[in-house]
């Protein structure tokens, strides 16, 4: 990862019981399959309350390590794609990475910490949000084996591949059908 340094990123304070992360931000180690469980017993709403939080903490991180938000939106993509890579690895959530198609911006995440992919966009839509200090959409676009895809877009294009899905079809025909209905998949409805 070309940007991200990961020193210091997670320390053991053992004589206290504590594992810090970045400026002695506590947090606490748990199981896949307990933070599955969690999400599952707490609903939806809930769920994706706990995601954007968690999230949220990730993109304060990278926004702090980048100067602020203005830090974050004046930097490479490259680079603001290898803290976020970096940051999410370190919390184990996943490896991630990011596609374009076209307009569309996929966030692409292997081999993710959670089974519930609803969960999965809301940690990514907190990062970016917490990140840049803009509003940000995700929705979960499925899983293949071990990857797992997260469309970033406006409100109206994350509705509309909502729908799609829920229809059935394909993320890959949901991101063409985008293409071919919205102007602006970032900015506009």
């Amino acid at each position: 990862m070309a940007g991200f340094d990961p020193t210091n990123s997670v320390r053991f304070d053992l004589p206290h019981g504590s594992v810090l992360a970045a400026g002695d931000e506590r947090h606490v180690l748990l199981p896949c399959s307990a933070l599955d469980d969690l999400v599952l017993v707490a609903g939806t709403e809930a769920a994706v309350a706990v995601g954007r939080a968690l999230g949220g903490a990730i993109g304060k991180r990278i926004a702090a390590r980048l100067g602020g938000a203005g830090g974050v939106r004046g930097s490479s993509v490259e680079n603001v794609v290898a803290e976020i890579a970096g940051e999410l690895a370190v919390a184990g959530i996943g490896a991630a990475s990011i596609e374009r198609w076209g307009r569309a911006l996929v966030v692409v995440v292997d081999r993710p910490a959670t089974s519930d992919l609803t969960f999965l966009a809301s940690i990514v839509e907190g990062v970016l949000e917490a990140a840049s200090s803009a509003r940000v959409w995700c929705a979960s676009l499925g899983r293949e084996g071990t990857v797992a895809r997260v469309l970033v877009g406006s409100e109206g294009a994350v509705a509309r591949a909502q729908a799609l899905l829920a229809e059935g079809v394909a993320w890959g025909e949901v991101l063409a059908r985008l293409q071919a209905q919205s102007p602006a998949l970032r900015g506009g409805a």
